[in-house]
């Protein structure tokens, strides 16, 4: 047995697999027949049919609303703003990622504390183990 094998049984993740297997196709086969019953009816239908009418109703006018708003130049400076800062923001907390990767790697969670503009802020790093089988993500 290798380092990384202590504690296992013979066998145990195979079995685990087996159990997992036989599961899925249990649910599976719930589905099927779950497919069988439909909630449907006549009144069911007029209403899904108003529903999207009033959906319908809805967008036009926020969009009328929005319309309004395009003559402003605080609203078109703002709105400018937030799409600038959006991709900024993705770039600085994959930065934050990356160096938080680098703190404590040999612990599952780290907790570190720090102070920013006077204010505690509590940082934790989880490592997490994903789990593929078959290229699919277990979860």
């Amino acid at each position: 047995m290798t380092k990384q094998d202590e504690g296992l049984k013979p066998g145990q993740i195979e079995k685990t697999l087996l159990e997992l297997t036989e599961l899925k196709e249990k649910l599976e086969d719930a589905k099927a027949i779950l497919k069988h019953f439909k909630v449907k009816s006549d009144r069911l239908s007029q209403l899904k049919a108003a529903k999207k009418d009033i959906q319908g109703q809805v967008e036009e006018e926020i969009k009328r609303i929005e319309d309004e708003f395009l003559g402003d130049k605080d609203y078109e400076d703002s709105k400018n703003e937030e799409l600038t800062l959006k991709p900024q923001i993705r770039d600085k907390q994959t930065e934050v990622r990356e160096l938080m990767a680098k703190v404590n790697p040999s612990q599952q969670l780290s907790t570190l504390e720090y102070n920013i503009k006077g204010e505690p802020l509590k940082v934790q790093v989880e490592r997490v183990v994903k789990v593929y089988i078959n290229g699919k993500e277990q979860r």
